[in-house]
């Protein structure tokens, strides 16, 4: 009688001591996410205001000089997923053998530049751009961690996993270089895709390892407000003109073929945002 209370007892005290354990875990993985964003700034001013436009078509748009089209801004999940007829521009990053699309190169070096000047630590890419074939195959061998094929950023090379030495994963954020991309790429043009306030909105957990490029005003603006990508896109009203710093944004459904952008300024850049809309970023 005695020997089983004893058993009773001792496991009753192995699962208060696992219970223990976990709940320090936790107290202590949290403890690492409020420290890596303490820092947090204010929310970033947008107003909607009214301007004069100027009429172009999707035709135009891609042979005008002073615009940039480019695919920065693609909403891409389960939801909204890469069509067949989408053609991605990716190239090498500096003979790396990372590939990753045109418009984020120049800002992925200055993001890794800066992580190595204020931290003294390399960023290292575990995954960038992979075709349909290779994501199809990744989710076959692995369906709970991998996204479906035409549901994956890497398929258009917008995202990267990225990591240092001896820490990728969830470790990648208790080093210094992960606190510093965590609170600081926006900066450079790139938000932390799935952030650790963003499940519901996103369904995936938080990934401090995987940043997606969407362009500088517009990570300054998801990041201050702690907005997913899904929550950004879809709080752009459609066909209406925002004023953020020296910035106007607008989000335009095509009619007849053709978008209205905001009219006097010296540069644009556009990119669909695979909803069926253009976002227009012009500045100057």
């Amino acid at each position: 009688m005695l020997k089983k209370e004893y058993k009773r007892i001792l496991i009753l005290c192995t699962v208060l001591v696992l219970l223990c354990i976990f709940a320090v875990a936790f107290y202590f993985q949290n403890l690492i996410y409020v420290s890596a964003f303490q820092f947090f700034e204010p929310d970033i001013s947008v107003e909607k205001i009214e301007v004069p436009t100027e009429k172009l078509s999707l035709s135009e748009i891609e042979n005008d000089e002073r615009i940039e089209f480019n695919q920065s801004l693609m909403l891409i999940n389960t939801e909204y997923k890469i069509s067949d007829s989408d053609v991605f521009n990716i190239t090498e990053y500096k003979n790396s053998g990372v590939q990753m699309n045109t418009c984020m190169v120049s800002a992925y070096e200055d993001l890794s530049y800066a992580v190595l000047s204020e931290t003294g630590e390399k960023l290292y890419v575990s995954s960038h751009f992979r075709n349909k074939e290779d994501q199809a195959k990744l989710y076959a061998e692995s369906p709970e961690l991998a996204t479906e094929p035409g549901a994956s950023e890497h398929e258009a090379g917008l995202c990267l996993d990225i990591y240092v030495q001896y820490n990728a994963g969830d470790n990648f954020l208790k080093t210094d270089a992960g606190k510093f991309v965590n609170t600081k790429c926006h900066e450079y043009g790139f938000i932390i895709r799935y952030p650790h306030y963003g499940y519901s909105e996103t369904g995936i957990r938080f990934e401090p390892w995987h940043i997606r490029y969407v362009g500088k005003i517009h990570a300054d603006i998801i990041y201050s407000n702690r907005l997913t990508l899904e929550e950004y896109i879809f709080s752009l009203e459609e066909n209406v003109f925002y004023s953020v710093e020296n910035y106007i944004i607008t989000r335009q459904r095509p009619e007849d073929g053709c978008i209205l952008i905001p009219a006097g300024f010296e540069t644009y850049t556009i990119s669909p945002d695979n909803t069926g809309c253009y976002i227009v970023t012009a500045c100057g």
